[in-house]
């Protein structure tokens, strides 16, 4: 059915296709001096062209139409275009600000060429009117066919590359595959660097098409908060309402993550482990990413954080922990003095005695049969060995000593033995 148009809007729309080449050049110029990322390659800026041109030719003829029918088609190159961001990972939302951009100029130039025209004012407004509107209604069709061909793309695309990626990532984690050059080259991302795992989920009852994408935006505002850029991290969906992921980073500022994101869109959710390196950190802070999202589950409805880390768990770290875990847990608390010697050992038991007795020197020294100056002596001798005082995280000292007593070797550091020359 015919649309609004007139004979103003089509003489100006007809005196610009032999100038097409430079009003391409110009919506392309717009669109990339804003949008960059929507060019990262030679190929991909080759196709941006097209889609550009192709836009460019398909709206002149519908403004010499005015015709709702098969103008109104998005251009072949043009689903090609939102394929190929699909994949690269660039947000659609750059992709419709870049036609709201191609849009604006478009629109300026043929204003500009209608009033070029010896026509009078009258002409000029209907003919604006109906550039206007048959504009947006070219926009509007083909922006849903582009948002449609990205989505679908986007979709087949992330299903494809996570399966692949979750498989070698979860052979990392389980220990079936020891290879460094597996999570550097293959995977791409380095295990050289500090990092921390992270788990970010939200609940299935969450009324969205698009769970992982709004993950993925909560992920990259967390490596943000955590001082790296967006898409820094290696993520890996294991099902669609939950990311496990590695974001480069040395240490965590508790107070300052926790302010920044705890305006966090309701329903998402996020746990962070402890720093660490090479494989066995890649394992062990992603072991400790999903026990805290363990105990963030099981608390009730008004105590759901938005942010839990592995640091603040202190003894509930152990409630579902297994033993590679509570050992890698004794070691953080106790620093050196979690090391299976007889030396440490004896510091350990004087530090149990001292705490256990309300921090009594006196009802220590009795205990052990010592003087009150040794217990001193060695509580100093403790807190050299552990690196800080035991009065910092008291409790998890006393919960890591008893785990310790109860255990032992089990959760204690190997101490390589002394070669007989040293003896």
């Amino acid at each position: 059915m015919p649309l609004l148009t007139t004979d103003t809007l089509r003489c100006a729309a007809s005196s610009m296709v032999p100038d097409m080449d430079a009003l391409t050049g110009s919506v392309a110029l717009s669109i990339t001096a804003e949008l960059p990322e929507l060019v990262q390659d030679a190929r991909t800026e080759e196709v941006f062209r097209s889609t550009v041109l192709d836009n460019v030719v398909t709206a002149l003829r519908v403004l010499s139409t005015g015709r709702d029918d098969e103008e109104f088609e998005a251009p072949p190159v043009t689903l090609e275009f939102a394929r190929r961001l699909a994949q690269q990972g660039v947000p659609i939302t750059a992709l419709l600000r870049a036609y709201r951009i191609g849009q604006a100029v478009f629109q300026q130039r043929v204003i500009a060429r209608i009033a070029a025209q010896d026509v009078t004012a009258e002409q000029v407004a209907g003919a604006t009117m109906a550039l206007s509107s048959l504009v947006f209604s070219f926009i509007d069709r083909v922006s849903e066919q582009v948002v449609a061909a990205y989505v679908l793309e986007r979709d087949t695309w992330m299903r494809h590359r996570n399966a692949m990626r979750l498989a070698r990532v979860q052979a990392l984690l389980d220990g079936r595959s020891c290879d460094t050059e597996e999570l550097d080259t293959v995977i791409g991302f380095s295990s050289a660097r500090p990092m921390v795992g992270v788990v970010v989920w939200c609940g299935r009852e969450t009324a969205e098409p698009d769970r992982l994408g709004r993950l993925e935006r909560h992920l990259d505002r967390l490596a943000s908060c955590l001082g790296t850029g967006p898409r820094s991290a290696l993520s890996v969906a294991p099902d669609d309402s939950t990311l496990w992921a590695w974001i480069p980073c040395r240490a965590v500022d508790l107070a300052s993550v926790t302010a920044r994101m705890d305006d966090a869109p309701g329903g998402v959710r996020a746990t962070v482990g402890d720093p660490g390196a090479g494989l066995d950190g890649f394992r062990v802070s992603h072991r400790q990413a999903r026990q805290a999202q363990t105990i963030a589950l099981a608390a009730g409805p008004g105590h759901a954080l938005p942010l839990l880390t592995s640091s603040q768990l202190g003894p509930l770290a152990l409630v579902s922990a297994e033993v590679r875990d509570l050992r890698t847990w004794v070691g953080s608390v106790l620093g050196g003095l979690a090391a299976d010697d007889e030396n440490c050992a004896r510091m350990r038991e004087t530090v149990w005695s001292y705490l256990s007795s309300g921090s009594s020197l006196n009802t220590a020294a009795a205990e052990l049969h010592l003087h009150k100056n040794t217990i001193q002596y060695r509580i100093r001798k403790a807190e050299e060995t552990r690196g800080r005082p035991i009065s910092e995280g008291r409790i998890d000292v006393e919960v890591a000593l008893l785990a310790c007593r109860l255990l032992g070797s089990t959760v204690l550091r190997p101490v390589p033995p002394v070669p007989p020359s040293h003896r």
